[in-house]
């Protein structure tokens, strides 16, 4: 039985040679990895807040709608209010506040929610003008 063996010309990889590239090639997925996890942490962390942003808004513009005179000061309301962004609970907690300045209120809403251990707030405000005021 005969051998054969390669040409002087031609050279293939060793062992040693393919297991340096694997070790390369996983080093660069790992930190791809990375990236992609960061990624999708702060789309989520996005999200939470846009969703915050959209229920302040959505308090203020109630609040807007209502005649001048139902617009009225009782401290400051709290609300509460649960949502599910990708199937996870978040609980966002409305505060409502109005200040009488002359023939103006000043309407606060703040929305707070936790995401990742860490507290975070939202602040609209809004002055409505009395129409039937001189």
């Amino acid at each position: 039985m005969r051998y054969q063996t390669l040409p002087c010309n031609k050279r293939a990889f060793t062992l040693v040679e393919v297991l340096v590239a694997m070790l390369i090639l996983m080093v660069g997925l790992l930190g791809m990895l990375q990236v992609i996890n960061l990624a999708i942490r702060t789309n989520l962390q996005n999200e939470v807040r846009d969703r915050a942003v959209a229920i302040a808004e959505d308090q203020l513009a109630r609040e807007k709608s209502l005649p001048f005179a139902q617009i009225v000061s009782v401290g400051e309301e709290i609300i509460n209010v649960p949502s599910r962004i990708r199937s996870a609970p978040v609980n966002y907690t409305v505060t409502l506040k109005v200040d009488n300045i002359g023939n103006s209120k000043k309407i606060d809403i703040g929305v707070r929610w936790q995401h990742r251990g860490e507290t975070y707030e939202h602040v609209v405000s809004s002055f409505v003008t009395n129409p039937a005021a001189p």
